[in-house]
């Protein structure tokens, strides 16, 4: 591809400006860094939008780039408007359009710089973007504040990282910018990290590139010397008001004087010279982002305020890199990340099929094999001999569904009609199914959810949450079942379906069931979506004799709940806000990520709605401890129930009177509440998946729940099947290896 020339109206210096003065300002949009993308393998081109005056209102800049065989556009950190100004951004997009489509491109890719919240996805879902599945820049980052002094700056980091800039520089270990000669240390330095801590890295061609574009007026290469020898560099870029650190390399000698805390101080100091107010560090990994999103609802938190023990993080990746980042201060945040703009409908489903071609040639399979292999999977199947191919029925109503699981061992909740309907409203589609016997009786069910994240996109994900709901000793059911499971993978194009029925894996019927689905090709799955284990208490004896099954210090826990003033009550629908406050408390505390208010309200309403429903088997309760004292609630859990079974499902407690033990009386009361519902088990909903480990990160809660009598249920856990084994391999590692392609800036 060549360059696409400039706009009249528009010069690189003036584009620049624009760029410079804006308030989303970035290196990436920078007419040198198209450049620089121009020179390897990419084009690009600046689309702007004016006023009467010709002054630029908004603008982007356009890389365009063939994968796949497909051209598409992307627009790296952009476009650059006001997106809450309707009229301007749709008179942009627009433009963009028009010139994605006269490059050929199937589909426009943007990365804004806005940040992932619910406003923000909807703003740009209602332009016509979708969420794309390859995010190419890092969407979570740690920011850092410079606009104060160095005395301020320093402050905001840790004490050890503070003493570390002060260690080298004692040490001896001296900065400077470097110059063009400089760029074979450079060169040497990234392959020494890239093979310490595996990441591919740029020759030496496009580093000497983008010196040459970048620097000295939009950036610098750092170096740390020690007796003449360089032992660590970075790349600093600098637009507006922010700078980035965007590529760093280190030696494995000297690292005890410490060359890597030395650069970011002088890259900091040099970001502050060119009147950057903002430090960006430039990437952490995404679930550190994932927990900032779930604790302030989008907006950015200060790094030391994240509920995760730095100590136990895995060494490698970016995890390492996150430890260090994280001690120079600043606030953790997320952006929306990659959304996809489709021109042409299937050359976009093409490229979104590429991803898979890509890893089958990597795998040493040819495109035609894999083409072969995706057109069976969608294909129903052949037979090639005595095969069970069982006749199933849909369910259509509510009642018909209740009918059939009512006479069906331990039905689960999540195979609740009202289960499948709310995950109707999030995006997948439910439908069940039923098999009869000779006599026309229910002999399985199974409620089948299934998504195609793609419209048109004959390529789809099935899960049979918690089922099938079967007599697992019945190995000929089991048999009919599986096929008709696998068959409804086939007839819905699903690439592979997911089941994690609750069976124990130490029982011979849990080691028969294994054995059957290795038999019939299917794997245990790499993606556990629930708890693979849990815990039951039995209910189905007396009040006196459950609680005589408690450990002594429980049931002194209880008590002492009670003669501290602490009481529960049954909550209603005007509690759930209060109740989702007190959760998300909890998920802060606790560090685990939660969802918006609305998910869950819609689940606690329906659960309530059905319990106020005397014939219907499935129901809920939200039970809340209170004390005259406190203004708030003090803990609180809610429990689904279906038939005879009841599941804690959610659980929340505030820092108030933990010591009167409002846990232990809520568990108590819940117990008692289920038993008035006819319920003989009581199920904890997660218990350590290996027991035997002390590091397994259950361990905690499940300490609390063996008070109450629970039994350790091991369950087999989730198994996925595939029509195409190969492509389901394949789709484990697809998306990394795109992503590696398209992250080489």
């Amino acid at each position: 591809m060549h360059d696409l020339p400039f706009p009249p109206s528009c010069s690189p210096s003036e584009w620049d400006a624009f760029v410079e003065n804006h308030p989303q300002a970035t290196f990436l949009q920078l007419s040198s860094w198209g450049e620089l993308k121009s020179a390897f393998d990419w084009s690009s081109r600046i689309v702007t939008l004016t006023d009467g005056p010709g002054q630029m209102r908004a603008g982007a800049q356009l890389l365009f780039r063939r994968v796949a065989g497909l051209t598409f556009a992307y627009v790296p950190r952009g476009p650059l408007t006001d997106w809450q100004d309707g009229e301007t951004t749709s008179a942009l997009l627009a433009q963009i359009d028009g010139a994605a489509r006269q490059a050929g491109a199937a589909f426009v890719k943007i990365e804004p710089s806005l940040l992932d919240t619910p406003a923000n996805r909807a703003l740009l879902a209602s332009y016509g973007f979708r969420p794309s599945p390859q995010s190419v820049q890092p969407r979570s980052t740690i920011t850092l504040d410079i606009s104060g002094s160095e005395d301020e700056i320093l402050g905001q980091m840790k004490s050890k990282w503070r003493y570390n800039i002060r260690l080298a520089e004692r040490k001896e270990v001296a900065v400077r910018p470097g110059e063009a000669a400089d760029l074979r240390h450079f060169q040497t330095l990234m392959e020494t990290t890239s093979e310490r801590d595996g990441f591919a890295v740029h020759n030496f061609d496009y580093y000497r590139t983008a010196y040459d574009l970048l620097v000295p007026r939009h950036g610098v290469y750092l170096y740390a010397e020690y007796a003449g020898a360089v032992l660590a560099s970075i790349v600093v870029l600098q637009c507006g008001q922010m700078a980035w650190y965007v590529w760093g390399a280190s030696s494995d000698a000297e690292r005890n004087r410490m060359p890597n805390h030395a650069l970011q101080w002088a890259a900091i100091r040099w970001a502050r010279e060119r009147g950057a107010q903002r430090y960006d560090l430039w990437g952490i990994p995404d679930e550190i982002g994932q927990v900032a999103q779930g604790m302030a609802d989008g907006a950015p938190i200060p790094a030391e305020e994240m509920p995760v023990d730095v100590g136990a993080f895995p060494p490698g990746d970016l995890w390492g890199v996150f430890r260090f980042k994280q001690g120079f201060g600043g606030v953790v945040g997320r952006t929306v990340g990659a959304w996809d703009r489709p021109l042409n409908s299937p050359l976009y489903q093409l490229y979104r099929g590429g991803v898979v071609l890509r890893a089958a040639r990597a795998a040493g399979q040819s495109p035609r094999q894999m083409a072969q292999e995706a057109v069976a999977a969608l294909l129903p199947a052949q037979s090639t001999g005595p095969r069970v191919s069982p006749p199933t029925q849909t369910v259509e109503s509510a009642a018909e569904w209740r009918s059939a699981l009512a006479r069906l061992p331990e039905p689960h909740v999540l195979q609740s009609w009202e289960w499948g309907s709310l995950k109707a409203q999030t995006g997948w589609q439910a439908r069940r199914f039923l098999l009869t016997d000779a006599d026309r009786a229910p002999a399985a069910a199974f409620q089948y959810l299934w998504r195609q994240p793609v419209v048109r996109l004959p390529l789809r994900v099935g899960y049979v949450p918690k089922g099938p709901v079967i007599d697992w000793d019945d190995e000929v059911a089991v048999e009919r079942t599986l096929a008709a499971v696998e068959e409804t993978a086939r007839r819905t194009g699903s690439l592979f379906v997911k089941i994690d029925p609750d069976v124990d894996e130490t029982s011979l019927t849990g080691r028969r069931v294994a054995a059957l689905l290795r038999a019939r090709g299917w794997r245990f799955s790499p993606e556990q979506i629930q708890f693979k284990n849990t815990g039951i208490t039995r209910l189905d004896s007396s009040e006196e004799a459950l609680l005589d099954s408690f450990k002594s210090k429980w049931r002194y826990n209880i008590r002492l709940a009670e003669r501290r003033g602490l009481a529960v009550r049954l909550g209603g629908e005007a509690d759930l806000a209060a109740f989702y406050a007190l959760y998300a408390e909890t998920g802060r505390r606790d560090g685990f990520l939660i969802r918006p208010f609305a998910y869950y309200a819609d689940v606690w309403r329906t659960y309530l709605a059905a319990q106020d429903d005397a014939d219907n088997p499935a129901g809920g309760a939200l039970l809340l401890a209170e004390h005259p004292e406190e203004a708030a609630l003090v803990a609180g859990i809610f429990l689904l129930r279906y038939g005879r079974r009841a599941w804690y499902f959610y659980g929340a407690s505030s820092e108030a009177r933990r010591r009167d033990m409002p846990n232990h009386l809520l568990q108590w009361e819940g117990m008692r509440w289920a038993r008035g519902q006819g319920c003989t088990v009581y199920d904890w909903w997660g218990a350590p998946t290996a027991p035997d480990d002390p590091e397994d990160g259950l361990q905690g809660v499940w300490h609390f729940k063996e008070g109450f009598g629970a039994e350790l249920r091991q369950q087999i856990g989730a198994w996925d099947w595939s029509p195409a084994p190969t492509l389901w391999r394949l789709y484990q590692r697809a998306m990394p290896l795109l992503l590696d392609v398209m992250r080489r800036r």
